[in-house]
Order: structure tokens, then C-alpha cells, then sequence
């Protein structure tokens, strides 16, 4: 189920992440390198499993349009439930350190939104007034992957998880302008902490809880006007909790 709601905000922009990122991708790629350089084979425990997530994402939206020029701001929120598959590697003499990839076909699926806005030629809309233009938005968040690292915390039986994610935003949309936007490839972070317990011998469970944050999303439309091209800026991230069920061996 997907809930939806909108309302006028400031836009607040989060700056420099992709020399975050550069240094999270260095230090996952270092610290894998190291591990590896660690531990011997007889030494490393392989685990496989389900997720069921539930996430709540925001999102803080600019819009420039290309006749008038007018620049809005949306604020909107949704909750989301989804499901991934995950594999990971531990290595046990290397502090019990685990690296692994998780993939999530469909998550975030932003249901038709409907708003009106004046045109700029005054085009008219079926059953509407002559002045307004009728805007179909929608847009999915598909194929996301992220490659990640759990650091043990001690003997506390927790795990503190950091990963780079990479993921593609469909974008749906009929819109008055006459503009039509394209398909963008997503970058952000995400930062979480799980407890595993077991179920047998080669069974186990686990329960995490964490945020997620995407790079700032920009996108420009199709045809220009007399202000320039339709531009789009969005800010996104959220709170995930997940649950899930694997194999080790």
C-alpha cells in the first residue's frame, strides 16, 4: 500500500555526496582487499537469503517550468513495502567481517499524481477550465543494487552495515507542457545496523533497521520554451526496516 500526500515546502538540497560516495566506494573496495588478505579459506562462511522490507521515503521537489518560468516546491512522503534477495560472505578471522550484494527488482512506485497548472497558450483540457494545463506524474525506482559491508560490534551480537547503492528511476508522465522526461540512474548511501539469530544449524534470521539517502535527482524536459527546458530537482531518502530469512553454510 502506497500512501501519498503533498503540500508547499521549502527545497533543502544535500551537497557534495558524490565525493562521499567516491570515498565509501574506496573504502568498501580497501577493506574487502584487506579482508581477503586476512583470512584464510577454511575461514569464511557463506550466507544467502530473502528480505521483506517496509520503508516511509520523503522527498522535496523543484519544479521550473519552461513557459512561465514558475518555480514550485512539492514536500511528499509515501510508504512502501517491497522485497530483495541477498548474498554475503563473512570472514571470520578478520573480526567476523562480511561483505555482500543485495538486489531489489521494484521498490519505490510513485502512484498518478494529478495537478493543473496555467498554460502558457491557454490550451484547453477536457473538462476543465481553458486555462489550465493537466499534469500525469508518476514514477517508479527499479533494479536497485547495493554492494555493502557489516562491521561486528564487539560481542553484542549487532552488525553495523554501510553500502553504496545504484538503482534506475522510470519516469511516467503526461504532461501539459507538452515536455517528457527520461529514465535516470540513481547513486546514494545507506547506513544500518541487524542482529542475526539462528533457527538450526544451517538456518537464520535477521531483523534491521536503517536509513537510505539518494543523490540529488535532476532532470530536464524534452522541449524548451520561453523560459528554457522544464527542470526538475529532487531531494530523496527515508527510514527502511527489514526482516529477513537465509541459508549459511
Amino acid at each position: 500500500m502506497t500512501l501519498l500526500t503533498y503540500k508547499v515546502g521549502s527545497l533543502i538540497l544535500i551537497k557534495n555526496k558524490d565525493s562521499i560516495m567516491n570515498k565509501l566506494l574506496t573504502t568498501l573496495a580497501a577493506g574487502l582487499v584487506a579482508t581477503l588478505s586476512l583470512t584464510s579459506a577454511n575461514a569464511v562462511e557463506f550466507k544467502g537469503g530473502v528480505t521483506m522490507q517496509s520503508a516511509a521515503y520523503y522527498a522535496n521537489v523543484q519544479e521550473q517550468l519552461k513557459d512561465s518560468g514558475r518555480v514550485t516546491n512539492d514536500e511528499a512522503l509515501a510508504a512502501f513495502s517491497y522485497g530483495s534477495v541477498f548474498g554475503e560472505v563473512k570472514f571470520e578471522e578478520a573480526y567476523g567481517i562480511s561483505f555482500g550484494l543485495e538486489y531489489t527488482p521494484e521498490s519505490i512506485e510513485i502512484e498518478k499524481a494529478i495537478r493543473y497548472i496555467q498554460t502558457s497558450t491557454g490550451g484547453a483540457v477536457a473538462g476543465q477550465d481553458t486555462l489550465n494545463g493537466e499534469q500525469h506524474v508518476a514514477a517508479e525506482v527499479e533494479d536497485m543494487m547495493t554492494i555493502y559491508m557489516g562491521v561486528p560490534v564487539m560481542e553484542t551480537g549487532l552488525t553495523v552495515k554501510v553500502g553504496y547503492m545504484q538503482a534506475s528511476l522510470k519516469t511516467k508522465e503526461v504532461l501539459a507542457t507538452g515536455s517528457t522526461y527520461g529514465d535516470v540512474d540513481l547513486e546514494g548511501m545507506t547506513a544500518s545496523v541487524y542482529y542475526d539469530g539462528d533457527l538450526g544449524a544451517n538456518v537464520f534470521y535477521r531483523i534491521e533497521g536503517g536509513i537510505n539517502t539518494f543523490d540529488d535527482i535532476k532532470v530536464t524536459g524534452s522541449e524548451i520554451g520561453s523560459a528554457g527546458y522544464n527542470k526538475i530537482t529532487a531531494e530523496l531518502g527515508g527510514v527502511v526496516g527489514k526482516a529477513s530469512l537465509g541459508v549459511k553454510f
